[in-house]
């Protein structure tokens, strides 16, 4: 091997046991940018095993981080339903508390902005009273897939948890002037913009309570719709309950 200074290289030859091979010339420069390429491989290598090992542990994150998006749900979910149950028990002391011939005087429902039109097949006869009461009604539109959900809670006013059942049904209520017609879930022939027939409805039997969920798909413009009514028959036909909020 000879090393040529000014030049800053150096002349490799290789002898082998038949013949003379060479000389080559090495640079400087070419030397360090084999280390350097050499290098570079290197790290690639080392950077691509590193993301083929940690792949699982990312898709399990995202797995663990659904799971505890759920079960933050569920705990808010608990936590309403606790609240709920409290006020009824503050009912049930104030119930107790009040003296028989005082109890007739007080209206269910009050103050809830609940409308217990309650009437039979004909809209004549009128239940004071429902047996179900509905809650925590969450709207929610999605513009790119231009559908609507309402997402409500039907609970039993049942003090000994025997099982109630029923009908509900979800009505999307278009503006006055607005040419939209109106939508039910599920889907049914309207009169007068109550239901024809209400076994067509969802039907429930609850101890406790039920989520019921409606769904509107083709709603090009929520502003075609100001209110969404939710009404809950009876096994016989009755219209017990029917609870509106505004979009």
């Amino acid at each position: 091997m000879k090393n040529g200074k000014k030049a800053k290289s150096w002349f490799v030859i290789i002898i082998g046991d038949n013949e003379r091979r060479g000389p080559f010339e090495v640079t400087q420069r070419a030397f360090i940018l084999s280390i350097v390429c050499l290098m570079v491989v290197f790290t690639v290598i080392a950077a691509g095993s590193s993301w083929l090992c940690s792949r699982p542990y990312i898709t399990s994150n995202k797995g663990l981080a659904d799971e505890l998006a759920d079960a933050r749900q569920s705990i808010e979910l608990i936590s309403r339903e606790k609240e709920s149950f409290s006020e009824e028990i503050k009912k049930l002391k104030t119930e107790i508390a009040t003296p028989p011939e005082k109890r007739n005087d007080i209206v269910p429902g009050e103050g809830k902005g609940e409308i217990t039109l309650a009437t039979a097949k004909n809209d004549t006869a009128v239940e004071p009273k429902p047996f179900v009461s509905v809650e925590e009604i969450q709207i929610a539109y999605d513009e790119g897939e231009e559908k609507l959900k309402v997402r409500c809670t039907i609970k039993s006013q049942r003090i000994d948890e025997r099982y109630v059942s029923g009908y509900v049904f979800i009505v999307l209520n278009p503006a006055p002037d607005s040419p939209a017609l109106c939508k039910t879930s599920p889907v049914v022939e309207l009169a007068g913009g109550f239901p024809r027939s209400y076994e067509k409805g969802e039907k429930f039997s609850i101890a406790r309570f039920k989520y019921i969920e409606g769904v509107f798909p083709s709603i090009s413009d929520r502003k075609k719709y100001t209110s969404v009514s939710v009404l809950v028959y009876a096994d016989d036909g009755t219209l017990r309950l029917k609870k509106k909020l505004s979009l």
